[in-house]
């Protein structure tokens, strides 16, 4: 039920993200003291401000209201991404290739549950992993959550 709500909070916001030049990267929905949380991640070129974020708040729980998307009452937070933004799909991947990422396995491969290195290459179906002196190629299905890992100047 909670995956099929976040692809009708995905589908019913697409044209309000496109409006505004920005990028939906994830929906996460949880409960928190008794309360449904609506979380969403947006981004943009540049990156996204406050005011951003309080903006589209506003917005997209005017269309989310409009729709009656969200059954029963909730909490909705819009932010950043950050730093560590999560990639989810083929996407992601294809826009980080360069890019230090930490990946976690579904199995164990080697003894090893997660993986980190640069990310060499993405297509639709995996992506291939730079660990220093190997290269992984990774299928999507072997792969449990992935984020950015950047290498920070302190």
């Amino acid at each position: 039920m909670e995956g099929d709500i976040r692809d009708i909070v995905r589908e019913a916001t697409t044209d309000l993200m496109a409006g505004l030049s920005l990028e939906l990267v994830d929906v996460t929905i949880g409960r928190e003291r008794g309360r449904t949380c609506l979380r969403m991640a947006i981004d943009k070129n540049g990156g996204v401000t406050l005011d951003d974020c309080a903006r589209v708040s506003e917005l997209i729980g005017q269309v989310l209201e409009r729709d009656g998307v969200m059954p029963g009452p909730y909490v909705l937070e819009v932010s950043s991404p950050g730093l560590n933004r999560p990639l989810k799909r083929p996407e992601d991947f294809a826009k980080s290739v360069g890019k230090r990422v930490v990946i976690k396995l579904r199995q164990p491969f080697e003894g090893r549950s997660s993986l980190s290195g640069i990310l060499r290459g993405a297509s639709a179906e995996s992506v291939s992993l730079d660990v220093g002196d190997e290269l992984f190629e990774l299928k999507f299905e072997s792969i449990s959550a992935a984020r950015l890992d950047p290498e920070l100047p302190w």
